[in-house]
């Protein structure tokens, strides 16, 4: 029985994955809206220190080698 195979997922069913989690993230979020309200520093702290990462990850340059390693 093969229950861990490596699985290569097509554009499509990777985009019905994120829809999938982005709704149920949503729907814990009205779920547990009162207790979440009270962390949203730390919600809007996480996301602005994720989005400058990329930001920079995006700008910064690579530098470029002949060897592989």
């Amino acid at each position: 029985m093969k229950i861990l195979r490596t699985w290569t997922f097509k554009w499509w069913e990777v985009g019905l994955l994120k829809l999938c989690l982005i709704s149920f993230g949503i729907l814990l979020g009205l779920y547990f809206f009162s207790y979440l309200d009270g962390l949203l520093w730390l919600w809007w702290t996480l996301f602005v220190v994720i989005a400058l990462y990329f930001v920079v990850r995006f700008f910064k340059k690579e530098k470029v080698t002949d060897s592989p390693m």
